[in-house]
């Protein structure tokens, strides 16, 4: 009896032990899952957080409403002057935009007002919807800590944020790879007729939007469709194959009515890439051709230059370790997600075909479509990296290269908001000239400058200072007659007031004779922008030698430099 009662005894206490032991596990599990969901909590805020800043970042400068650069006011034009159905013809300054987008552009003019606001209203509206769906796409993509990383990379973006205060297309670029590749991936997983109607109906109207759309659908079609076919799923390939057929259509319809429109830009920009290296073809050699296209490739990381010298710099080893977390982030999803994988690495591929073809120029902003993919490929990378690491020493030393990556991508944002980049910062030159400026005086415009003045004269936008001053002295105004060359005349000179020479070139040798019929005149002002310090300063020697600077205004450096001088010129010796 005794005995059984110790069985007993015993038998509980083993119960007890086994229970308490079930508890401890459970407990433990529940705080293991309490502590995922905390993290996770912590992920999600971090990347609400990052989003939060991008956009504020992007409204900052939209709000400083700098000048418009040669480049935009060029497409200004265009867009002020021509009518809906004048958008479908050859745009004059070689200029070359989705038809959509100008549509968009001419329809906020009309509608608001022509300024500056406006014409980036666009751009503005398309960038800073890309940096809240990055986010959400990429809770559906990447695991569960690559979010912030890759809200808070986009985000701080400097070319992203550039471009989407530019009027221009390239913020439109980023949205459109944004939601196509998003909807791709999500055809990857299912072919639910809601996903088949909506990647269709986006899709063809993706390419009159968006030049580069054409690559990332290209690379969404021949990997779904492609992997169907290998599996053997008919209906599946059917299906897919049906969806990409309005984008494809719509393609062929374009490429039939308005790829010749930008025939002659896609010329001069493809001998610009060979001027510059960026082509294999030409006097170029191989290592300039690879140093070329390794910096424009670059610059859609946004990795800045860091202790720059003889060509080479921290920066570029930064960007060497980011494209390596990029193939850790494609091995890390492709085991997951393959078709995924292969959807953001595709448009890449299709672009340097067109390129070697010579049908696509290989330039920084013409990339920025890419980003999308480079940030959540890079975003995925790391985590695997400092994750996945089994030795501490590795997982260390990964964790330090991300930090020192995503910090280094994310500094020139704040760096440009503290000080404000100059892209041809016309504006305070014409408040300069407003101050200034006698009604007796001459203006001399070269040719590079004629189109934001001119910009500036019609939309009445400048500043109040050169407005004041237009209204008590004006400049005569004859408009050019424009045309499809990048430097056709926007403006025409108006003796002895306004002098803006027609283009002869490149070479500034070919403009002096010009400034010899100035001789004699006491208060000439020279209106110089978008040109190389050496094409600047060779024109001052000129000028140096035929008389004296009075006065002088210089705002930006570089190309990017606007400067104004006032002379007075000697009367040619006899």
């Amino acid at each position: 009896m005794t005995g059984l009662t110790k069985a007993s005894q015993g038998g509980e206490a083993v119960s007890r032990r086994e229970s308490a032991g079930t508890v401890e596990n459970v407990s433990s599990s529940e705080s293991r899952l309490q502590l995922r969901w905390n993290l996770s909590h912590v992920a999600s805020r971090v990347a609400y957080v990052a989003v939060a800043v991008g956009i504020v970042l992007r409204a900052l400068h939209f709000l400083a409403n700098r000048s418009l650069s040669q480049d935009e006011a060029m497409l200004a034009l265009n867009v002020v002057h021509r009518s809906f159905s004048g958008l479908l013809h050859q745009l004059d300054f070689l200029q070359g935009a989705p038809l959509g987008f100008l549509t968009l552009q001419k329809i906020s003019v009309e509608g608001l007002g022509n300024d500056e606001y406006s014409l980036r209203l666009v751009s503005f509206l398309a960038g800073t919807t890309a940096v809240v769906l990055i986010a959400v796409i990429a809770r559906d993509i990447v695991v569960a800590w690559a979010v912030p990383i890759v809200a808070a990379v986009f985000a701080l973006s400097d070319p992203l944020i550039t471009w989407t205060v530019w009027a221009k297309p390239y913020a439109v670029d980023v949205l459109a790879a944004v939601v196509l590749t998003w909807m791709g991936i999500r055809l990857a997983r299912s072919t639910e007729r809601s996903w088949l109607i909506g990647f269709a109906l986006l899709a063809a109207a993706a390419i009159w939007f968006s030049y580069p759309s054409v690559f990332v659908l290209a690379g969404i079609s021949s990997v779904l469709v492609g992997a169907a076919l290998l599996r053997r799923q008919w209906r599946r390939s059917v299906l897919l194959s049906l969806a990409s057929a309005p984008w494809i259509a719509s393609f062929t319809v374009f490429a039939f009515t308005m790829l010749h429109n930008l025939e002659d830009l896609q010329r001069l920009s493809c001998l610009n890439c060979v001027r510059q290296g960026l082509s294999g073809s030409g006097s170029s050699s191989g290592w300039q051709t690879l140093r070329g296209s390794w910096g424009e490739f670059r610059y859609v990381s946004g990795m800045p230059h860091v202790l720059e010298q003889g060509g080479a710099d921290v920066g570029l080893v930064l960007f060497a370790i980011a494209l390596a977390f990029c193939a850790v982030g494609f091995r890390s999803l492709a085991a997951r997600q393959l078709a995924a994988a292969a959807i953001l690495v595709a448009p890449l591929g299709f672009m340097l075909i067109a390129w070697g073809l010579g049908d696509y120029p290989v330039l920084g902003r013409t990339q920025l479509f890419l980003v999308p993919s480079f940030v959540l490929l890079l975003g995925e990378g790391v985590v695997f990296a400092v994750m996945r690491a089994r030795a501490g020493a590795v997982r260390a030393v990964s964790a330090a290269c991300a930090f020192v990556v995503v910090v280094a991508l994310g500094v020139p944002a704040f760096i440009h908001l503290v000080e404000r980049q100059r892209f041809e910062d016309m504006k305070p030159v014409l408040a300069y000239l407003g101050r200034n400026e006698r009604a007796s005086d001459t203006l001399y415009i070269f040719y590079t400058g004629q189109y934001q003045v001119r910009y500036y004269l019609e939309c009445h936008c400048a500043g109040k200072t050169f407005e004041q001053a237009q209204r008590v002295r004006p400049w005569p105004k004859r408009d050019g007659p424009g045309g499809p060359d990048e430097f056709a005349p926007a403006l025409l000179s108006v003796p002895p007031r306004l002098i803006i020479p027609i283009y002869h070139g490149r070479d500034p040798s070919a403009y002096v004779s010009g400034l010899d019929a100035l001789r004699g005149r006491k208060r000439v002002w020279f209106l110089l922008s978008s040109l190389e310090d050496n094409r600047r300063e060779f024109l001052l020697r000129e000028l140096n030698r035929r008389g004296t600077q009075q006065a002088a205004l210089k705002v930006g450096s570089g190309k990017e430099a606007v400067a104004v001088y006032l002379y007075a010129l000697r009367k040619a010796e006899p």
